[in-house]
């Protein structure tokens, strides 16, 4: 697909959304209002702790949720960080290298935070590449080829020329255009015509998301932690987190502590349908053929899935039944999570 066959997509998803828009569109002129003005040249130096905690938290930013999860490795120095977003924000220096150098100074500056202080900064110019939008150029089937050894920053670069270009043609900001990409995948609007059965109510994918959130922040204290951790590479301390596949975004990765294994988390409401495991088995399958994209992961690590639900059903636990290397678990209201018996 290229770009104009990819505004052709994204001018129908547009239409869509415009009837129901996800809490970033309404609340644009507020947030930018309010935070912009932090991350100006002449402002950033002085950057107070708390505004950018405040930024960073979903209830306040209102378009991305798990930035936050990274704030005390951001924020432990502060003089560090505010000398490094003065060299984000300069647009008299090269964007590659700018980006390079915040992405390699700052720890816990991954390229989701990176990408929307920059967007807030000028949302006019850079868009935001994070899991979600990467999984949405892929699906869309614009997602730059990059030159092997491209430092981060050049990648970056070319990520957003495509989102620069797709923000043209639409004649929409980088705002508007972050929230319809994430409304594409969030809505299966390009990777496939979802069915009745699977097309997720607005209410039920809030409580996934919920959950999700709730495993991720409290991961050390989740019983899998014990053995597992959330996958991450050189680019996004939390890459795992709604990792992008091309064939949809499983809502976890993670790694094993000791042994060679990775496993794909997929979250469900209660009473979910066994095509969930449908669902799971295609993520399994497209991280068993890309292993060696994954950053310190071996080519030939064992792949297993688990999926996470509030109460079992038959047709699940039929469905896990013939299938080996996959997990089923129930989730309590604290969210302890137990291995649920399968039919043998």
């Amino acid at each position: 697909m290229n770009i104009e066959s990819a505004v052709s997509e994204l001018t129908s998803a547009k239409s869509q959304m415009d009837g129901d828009p996800p809490d970033s569109i309404p609340d644009k002129k507020d947030v930018l209002n309010e935070y912009q003005p932090l991350f100006q040249p002449n402002e950033v130096a002085n950057l107070p702790e708390d505004r950018l905690k405040e930024f960073l938290r979903y209830e306040n930013n209102r378009h991305w949720t798990g930035l936050h999860r990274q704030e005390h490795r951001l924020t432990e120095d502060m003089d560090e960080l505010r000398g490094a977003l003065e060299t984000l924000v300069d647009e008299g220096e090269d964007l590659a290298n700018r980006v390079t150098d915040v992405k390699d100074t700052v720890d816990g500056m991954g390229k989701a935070t990176l990408s929307a202080i920059l967007l807030t900064a000028y949302p006019e110019k850079y868009g935001v590449w994070n899991n979600r939008s990467e999984e949405a150029l892929k699906q869309l089937d614009v997602w730059p080829e990059f030159e092997t050894g491209a430092e981060f920053g050049e990648r970056y670069a070319e990520v957003n020329t495509v989102l620069r270009d797709l923000s043209d043609e639409l004649e929409i900001d980088h705002w508007t255009l972050d929230a319809l990409l994430g409304y594409v995948v969030e809505n299966d609007l390009v990777l496939e015509e979802p069915t009745i059965e699977d097309a997720p109510q607005k209410s039920e994918f809030v409580k996934e998301k919920h959950l999700q959130q709730y495993l991720v922040n409290n991961w050390d204290h989740i019983q899998l932690s014990q053995d597992w951790q959330i996958y991450s590479d050189s680019d996004d301390p939390e890459a795992g987190v709604e990792f992008s596949t091309g064939v949809g975004r499983p809502d976890i990765l993670l790694t094993h502590k000791t042994d060679s294994r990775v496993c794909v988390v997929e979250l469900k409401k209660s009473n979910s349908s066994d095509r969930a495991v449908g669902q799971l088995l295609r993520y399994v399958g497209w991280i068993d053929e890309h292993l060696d994209d994954l950053e310190n992961v071996a080519e030939d690590a064992d792949i297993e899935g688990r999926l996470i639900v509030s109460g079992s059903t038959e047709k699940l636990d039929y469905a896990l039944s013939a299938v080996q290397d996959l997990t089923l678990h129930e989730y309590d209201v604290n969210v302890e999570l137990r291995t649920s018996p399968v039919l043998g």
